[in-house]
């Protein structure tokens, strides 16, 4: 069991460092709450992440509307690791849950 915990950890690890494995990859955050979180994403065909994705940065105290969904864009990051960053496009606070 040990082997398999430390072989999901180095996956992960390769992940977190932009690599793509098994067209799976972590694109850094820019900006925003999330900002310096990575999210892991698998890739379409085309070898292209998700156009973006929208969240809630919970109740955490700071700046950020915790009722807001905030919308975060795949935007090409030649220096990135994995080629791309997620940036932040804005808050969306009519918002339904």
């Amino acid at each position: 069991m040990e082997d398999d915990d430390s072989e999901h950890l180095a996956l992960i690890r390769r992940w977190l460092a932009g690599e793509t494995v098994d067209n799976t990859v972590g694109i850094k955050i820019v900006s925003g709450p999330f900002h310096g979180q990575t999210k892991i994403v698998e890739l379409d065909q085309s070898g292209l992440p998700p156009a973006g994705f929208r969240g809630r940065p919970g109740r955490t105290s700071g700046p950020w509307n915790s009722a807001a969904k905030h919308i975060y864009l795949a935007v090409r990051a030649p220096d990135a690791p994995a080629g791309w960053i997620y940036k932040y496009a804005g808050a969306d606070t009519a918002a339904d849950g």
